[in-house]
């Protein structure tokens, strides 16, 4: 479980000179009308932030780690992202995600491992998991990382740069 508070604090820590290293145009810049702006994509990572906090904290009590997804773009155009601040768009991710950290830190490692082959990561994780595979909360927090180092990427070209291979063991 450390090593998901590090990699937290690692992603953060990296994130958080977002301001420094892109101006308000480059973070609001769309390559294209279809596609998310750098802010946008910030703010998904919000919406990630929020339903995987509820998923995390459901989990302790369920047998489960059935848990509801979302439109992910929907949710992108309805908190409209594009056109707010960048700077309350950087600084929520980073406050949501400090506090999600605090959360998976006091997950009991019980938790954290319970297997369970009754789960939808099939359909919620980026890295997908077959339905009926055996799997664990620690997978869906491993996923949610990466997934978060994933979009951070494609904010900062740099990032896997600036903070390294990011481990891949669950």
């Amino acid at each position: 479980m450390s090593n998901y508070i590090d990699s937290f604090y690692q992603i953060l820590a990296q994130g958080m000179p977002m301001s420094q290293v892109l101006s308000e145009a480059e973070f609001r810049h769309k390559p294209n009308p279809a596609k998310w702006s750098k802010q946008e994509i910030l703010g998904h990572l919000i919406d990630s932030a929020y339903n995987n906090y509820q998923r995390f904290l459901r989990a302790a009590t369920q047998d489960n780690l059935i848990f509801q997804g979302y439109d992910q773009d929907a949710w992108v155009r309805q908190n409209d992202y594009q056109n707010r601040d960048y700077m309350e768009i950087i600084g929520t991710w980073i406050n949501v995600n400090n506090h999600l950290s605090f959360l998976v830190r006091g997950l009991p490692e019980a938790v954290l491992t319970r297997q369970t082959t009754q789960h939808n990561f099939h359909q919620i994780c980026m890295n997908t998991i077959p339905e009926g595979a055996p799997t664990s909360l620690s997978y869906l927090v491993w996923d949610y990382l990466f997934h978060m180092e994933h979009h951070l990427s494609q904010i900062l070209p740099d990032y896997r740069r600036l903070l390294g291979e990011f481990k891949t063991t669950t």
